[in-house]
């Protein structure tokens, strides 16, 4: 797959769960939703709307973070793609997750929940968005594979619990282990964990 092929499948992906979320999920009053779309504006992938100030105060707050020369090769895709990923990490309080990223990518455990059950609507969707994010080693990346992975139902305690698993590097913290002992309790862990960070 060329680096053009997956720029489009993620950047089609996320406008695609962006419209099931709104029309099937009731996202279209969700901050996270509402800053998604208002990225994938700025990219002229997505319909110009009237955010509302709180999404207007944030979409600023989550552009501030990334206009910075520390991400100056990121792709546009990229951005938006790394403001899922850190409201992830944010949410789950995995490790080095700054005071500036708590600031900027504060959004409810509920609200990554309903992005990624958006995705389950289509599950073509999903495998595609699982097998672009699959060969990607970073951390981040192997996170959004497996959560494109889940067939279950997903809530918000699974979101973190996968986020806390494969968020952080080394072995299993307590937390963590905990967290694997709640996948593994409603079976999530056979479907797409098997042999993840050692367990197995």
């Amino acid at each position: 797959m060329s680096p053009n092929d997956s720029t489009h499948i993620l950047r089609a992906g996320l406008a695609r769960i962006l419209e099931i979320w709104r029309t099937r999920e009731g996202g279209e009053r969700d901050l996270l939703q509402g800053v998604l779309r208002e990225q994938l504006a700025d990219l002229g992938a997505g319909p110009v709307g009237s955010p509302s100030p709180e999404v207007r105060r944030q979409h600023d707050a989550t552009r501030a973070y990334f206009d910075n020369v520390r991400y100056t090769l990121l792709s546009p895709t990229a951005r938006i793609w790394g403001t899922v990923t850190n409201a992830l990490r944010v949410a789950a309080d995995v490790e080095n997750v700054t005071a500036t990223q708590r600031a900027v990518f504060s959004f409810t455990p509920a609200s990554l929940a309903g992005f990624f059950q958006a995705a389950q609507h289509e599950p073509a969707l999903a495998a595609s968005l699982r097998e672009a994010f699959r060969p990607m080693p970073a951390a981040d990346c192997q996170t959004l594979a497996a959560l494109f992975e889940l067939h279950g139902p997903i809530d918000g305690a699974t979101v973190l619990a996968v986020t806390r698993v494969l968020g952080n590097e080394g072995p299993l913290t307590r937390e963590e282990a905990n967290a694997l002992a709640t996948l593994r309790s409603t079976g999530l862990i056979g479907v797409a964990f098997a042999g993840i960070r050692g367990d197995g």
